[in-house]
C-alpha cells in the first residue's frame, strides 16, 4: 500500500495562552503510574533526587534524567484533605484548597527542592478522589476557581494538570486566571478527549490552526487512561491520529497526548521499545511513570528512555507532528507511522502487532523522496547507518510486539 503523506507549513498566529510553554512536546514524569493514591512529600522528593542523579551512562558520560530532557516533576491526585472543606470539599470557605498536612507538610519547600535541582514542578487540580461536584452558589464557584489557581502559583508550581472528575471544567477559565497570577504555568488539559482543540463550544473552544495554537491548554487527553498493556498502547496510540491530518491540531503550543508512559512497566522490554517509540514518533509528550527511583528498573530501560536520537524525533518540528500511513486498525498486523523531519529528513516506525515475526518492506516515495534519491537509512533503534538505498527498504524480522525506528536523509552528492 502507497501512501504519500501531505507536509503542510503553518501559518503564524496568535498564542491561546500567555505562558510561552509547550513549543515542543514536554518531558518528565508524573507520580500516578508509580504511587497511584499513596503519594507524599517525602516520595516526591526522593523522586526529584532520581531525576537529577548521574548514574547509568549515555555514550559513556554519567547522565541523568534531567541532562535528556526529563525536566518536569507531576504531581498527581490524593494531595488533598479530602472532607475537611466547605460541603465536605478539599476547599475552604474562601475557595483555598487544603492540603493534606500529614503527607504533605510544607509543599511550597516541595516545589523549591525540585527547583532548586533543576526541574520544573507539576500540580494537579479538579481532582477525581473525592471529587467536588457539589457546588452551586455562583459567587461560590468564581472564588473556588480564583483561590485555586492563586495557589498553583503561590505553592510554586511551575504546571498544572486539569482532570476531569470534578465540576471545575472550564479550561478558558483556568487558563485566564493562571495567566493573572504572572507566573507561567504549562496547562495539562485531562478531559479523557472529550476537549479538544477545533471545538466551537464547551470549556475550552478554539480553532487550534494557530501557531503556535489558540487552544488554553498547552497538551491535551487524546485518549481514556492508559494502564500497563499491549491493547492499552495500542488504543491510546491510535487516538492521536484525529489530530495528526493537514493542517494538523497537535502542533507547538498544544500537543495530542495519549497519556503518561507505562514503559518500565509493560510485560516484555519488546513492549517498552515499542510504547516508547510510537509516543516519539507522534510529537507525543513523554511523561514518564514508572520508579525511577527503582534501579533495577532505570536499567533495564535506560537504552530506551536514553535513546538521544528518538528523543529529537519527538522533540523535531518540521510542520506536522507524525501520523499513520499502513495499518489503520488495533488489529491491523502491522502499523507504519511517519514523521517529517527538519532538512527534508523523515522518520519511520513500524510496529509488529501479530504473534508472528515479520519482515517488512516500505517505498522512499511515501515520504517525499524520488526513485533518483540515494537514501540513507539510519536504525535509531541499534545507533548505526544500515546503508544507502535507492527506491525501497527491507528490514530484518520483528518480532511480535517490537518495532523498527529509522531517520531517512536524502544523501548529498
Amino acid at each position: 500500500m502507497k501512501t504519500t503523506v501531505v507536509l503542510l507549513a503553518l501559518a503564524g498566529g496568535a498564542a491561546g495562552i500567555d505562558n510561552g510553554l509547550g513549543l515542543t512536546p514536554p518531558m518528565g514524569w508524573r507520580s500516578w503510574n508509580t504511587f497511584g493514591h499513596a503519594v507524599s512529600q517525602d516520595l516526591m522528593q526522593g523522586v526529584m533526587d532520581a531525576m537529577v542523579a548521574k548514574v547509568l551512562p549515555v555514550d559513556g558520560v554519567p547522565t541523568s534524567f534531567l541532562d535528556l530532557g526529563y525536566n518536569n516533576v507531576g504531581l498527581d491526585d490524593n494531595w488533598q484533605a479530602c472532607g475537611t472543606g466547605y460541603k465536605a470539599g478539599f476547599h475552604d470557605q474562601t475557595g483555598a484548597p487544603l492540603i493534606n498536612k500529614t503527607t504533605f507538610p510544607d509543599m511550597s519547600s516541595m516545589t523549591a527542592y525540585g527547583h532548586g535541582k533543576g526541574l520544573r514542578v507539576g500540580w494537579y487540580a479538579n481532582n477525581c478522589i473525592c471529587a467536588e461536584n457539589q457546588y452551586q452558589d455562583a459567587a461560590y464557584i468564581a472564588s473556588h476557581m480564583e483561590m485555586s489557581a492563586k495557589a498553583v502559583a503561590a505553592n510554586g508550581y511551575d504546571g498544572v494538570k486539569l482532570d476531569n472528575c470534578g465540576q471545575f471544567k472550564n479550561l478558558t477559565w483556568w487558563a485566564e486566571l493562571l495567566n493573572a497570577t504572572g507566573r507561567p504555568i504549562m496547562i495539562e488539559n485531562c478531559h479523557w478527549g472529550g476537549t479538544v482543540p477545533g471545538q466551537t463550544g464547551g470549556n475550552a473552544p478554539c480553532t487550534g490552526l494557530t501557531m503556535p495554537s489558540d487552544c488554553p491548554y498547552n497538551f491535551f487527553r487524546s485518549s481514556s487512561d492508559i494502564f500497563n498493556n499491549w491493547f492499552d498502547v495500542m488504543r491510546n496510540l491510535q487516538s492521536t491520529v484525529a489530530y495528526s491530518g493537514n493542517p494538523p491540531l497537535s502542533r507547538p503550543g498544544t500537543w495530542a497526548y495519549p497519556d503518561m508512559l507505562e514503559v518500565g512497566n509493560m510485560p516484555t522490554h519488546e513492549e517498552d521499545r515499542t510504547h516508547f517509540g510510537a509516543w516519539c514518533i507522534v510529537s507525543a509528550p513523554l511523561i514518564l511513570g514508572h520508579n525511577v527511583t527503582d534501579a533495577a528498573i532505570n536499567a533495564r530501560i535506560w537504552d530506551i528512555v536514553a535513546n538521544k536520537e528518538a528523543i529529537a524525533i519527538n522533540q523535531d518540528w518540521a510542520g506536522h507532528p507524525g501520523t499513520r500511513i499502513v495499518g489503520n486498525t488495533t488489529g491491523s498486523v502491522y502499523q507504519l507511522w511517519t514523521k517529517p523531519l527538519t532538512g527534508g529528513a523523515a522518520a519511520v516506525f513500524i510496529l509488529n502487532n501479530s504473534s508472528d515475526p515479520m519482515p517488512v518492506t516500505f517505498q522512499f516515495a511515501d515520504f517525499g523522496f524520488t526513485s533518483a534519491d540515494n537514501v540513507t537509512v539510519r536504525d535509531v533503534w541499534s545507533h548505526f547507518d544500515a546503508g544507502t538505498y535507492q527506491a525501497s527498504y527491507t528490514t530484518d524480522s520483528i518480532t511480535t510486539h517490537d518495532s523498527r525506528f529509522y531517520k531517512l536523509s536524502k544523501q548529498q552528492q
